[in-house]
């Protein structure tokens, strides 16, 4: 009796250090390639988009999916390599342009606010002001770097790029592969949640991608008004960084301040001007007409995933932050039960029913 009792306790215990082995090791793979299954993720993401467009079209030119799907690439390509041809070389001289210009920027603003009694006072006040305005201007040449040089985000979106349209041309393949991996009583729930998130995450690539291209627009139209040098370059920045909700456009601010304020203060105030106003339009006016049909990510909440993320995986985690909050809501909203939304109980009130 006694060994029939050993014998399951080394084999519970077995089966619990094996269990603990393999999530350790689960844990270890996602931690080590954290920033390729963020990468896998938005491939996802834009193999929804990429299917939506080619169902649309399919039904509208009344071809196959992938007839479709061919037509839509073709065409994209035929227009980047077209604007690439006429754009192209004024966009990256530009560009070029803005590495060199924000040190230049970085120098002349120190020595404007050393020209002062009030900045001299300021710089006075740090433990070395020597070292602090070194500090800012590497920070600045930096800045200036990262935007500068594209070869890490080329890379990143190059391989998105190819595993979205390997996604797209067969994604019943890789649905139904990744379905055979869960319970058979789950399946019918696995099939909600994906197309919730499906749902979900068109919508809100289409929203984001229509105020990144009204924020770059009326940015470099507004900077072109106010005669700011290089207003299509940092146009162009505005708009992509507005895909980075919070985050993204006090980035975009950056460059763009610092030439202007090189300038003179009211050249920086009417480009601080310009930046308000437009992305006042679309966190007030687009953005709300544009997520009437999805799921409204509270700031909070995406604030607080971008944070997570930037401590694990870097820019990366930044800039997915949004979408993989927009994905898990939708998955909650598949397996939490429905609730009535309530006012915020007032504790007077609670007190009294006690």
């Amino acid at each position: 009796m006694n060994e029939k009792v050993d014998d399951k306790f080394k084999s519970r215990l077995v089966f619990t250090l094996l269990a603990i082995a393999a999530i350790s090791l689960t844990f270890g793979l996602v931690w080590i390639g954290r920033v390729i299954f963020l990468l896998l993720f938005a491939s996802i993401v834009g193999t929804i988009f990429l299917t939506a467009i080619a169902e649309w079209l399919s039904l509208r030119l009344r071809v196959k999916r992938g007839a479709a799907l061919a037509l839509f690439i073709l065409t994209s390509l035929i227009a980047i390599a077209l604007l690439g041809w006429l754009l192209g070389p004024n966009v990256i001289q530009q560009f070029s342009e803005l590495g060199v210009q924000l040190p230049v920027a970085a120098h002349s603003l120190l020595n404007q606010l050393q020209s002062h009694k009030w900045g001299q006072w300021l710089m006075q006040q740090t433990p070395d002001a020597g070292q602090v305005a070194n500090g800012f201007s590497f920070a600045i040449t930096r800045i200036g770097g990262i935007v500068v040089s594209s070869a890490s985000i080329i890379a990143g979106l190059a391989i998105v790029f190819i595993l979205s349209l390997y996604f797209s041309v067969e994604p019943e393949t890789y649905y139904n592969g990744m379905r055979r991996l869960i319970p058979e009583e789950h399946r019918d729930q696995f099939d909600e949640c994906a197309a919730s998130v499906a749902r979900i995450l068109r919508s809100w690539v289409l929203a984001k991608l229509i105020s990144m291209s009204m924020v770059g627009i009326l940015v470099s139209i507004g900077l072109a008004i106010i005669g700011l040098p290089l207003a299509g370059t940092l146009g162009i920045i505005a708009g992509m960084m507005t895909f980075i909700p919070n985050v993204g456009p006090l980035i975009s601010v950056i460059p763009a301040a610092l030439i202007a304020l090189a300038i003179s203060p009211g050249t920086g105030a009417l480009t601080l001007l310009v930046f308000a106003i437009v992305f006042s339009l679309e966190g007030y006016l687009v953005t709300p007409l544009l997520e009437r049909n999805i799921v409204r990510l509270p700031p909070a909440l995406t604030l607080t995933m971008q944070l997570l993320l930037v401590a694990l995986a870097g820019p990366v985690g930044v800039a997915l932050a949004a979408p993989l909050a927009a994905a898990i809501l939708g998955v909650l909203s598949v397996l939490l039960p429905k609730a009535p939304d309530v006012p915020i109980p007032e504790i007077e009130k609670i007190h009294a029913r006690r």
